[in-house]
């Protein structure tokens, strides 16, 4: 797996980086954690499970990857699953990214998929007054993002601005 980003948030604005454990996320009001990964190995999948109580079942989907899009609810976490399409010379390559929100916490894991958060991390942390706003809207960024970018014909999908 790679760790893409692992960070916490406070009053909107990056305020440290979040090692991966085996020990729970002491939550704290005002603050959520924001990770990033991509292809994790069961372990890692198992550390974050650890970190924020991740439902069994969200685990199992963002392991096994080919899943079909949706969205459940867990308890108090969201989890949603979005295909992503990329180009990878003149053909559509299909992945995926599943999302497990909770009050303090995003995690994104990425399988297949081209599409990272750098430039959705970038652009919340320029306005920390709507990162603030916590994790949902995180997903809410993620969501007007993808969409932004969704062509106009099969010649655009994964291209910046398409």
């Amino acid at each position: 797996m790679t760790v893409i980003a692992s960070f916490i948030y406070r009053g909107g604005e990056r305020a440290e980086e979040l090692p991966l454990s085996d020990k729970p996320f002491q939550q704290v009001d005002g603050e959520f954690a924001w990770i990033g990964v991509a292809e994790p190995t069961v372990e890692e999948m198992t550390n974050l499970k650890a970190m924020f109580g991740l439902h069994p079942l969200a685990v199992e989907d963002a392991l096994n990857g080919k899943q079909v899009p949706k969205v459940e609810v867990y308890g108090d976490q969201l989890f949603v699953i979005i295909k992503t399409a990329h180009l990878e010379g003149d053909k559509i390559a299909y992945g995926e990214t599943c999302i497990v929100v909770g009050r303090h916490y995003i995690v994104s894991v990425r399988q297949g998929s081209a599409k990272c958060h750098k430039e959705l991390r970038e652009q919340l942390e320029h306005s920390p007054k709507l990162l603030g706003h916590g994790p949902d809207y995180v997903l809410h960024g993620d969501h007007r993002l993808r969409c932004r970018r969704l062509p106009s014909n099969g010649r655009d999908v994964g291209r910046q601005g398409a």
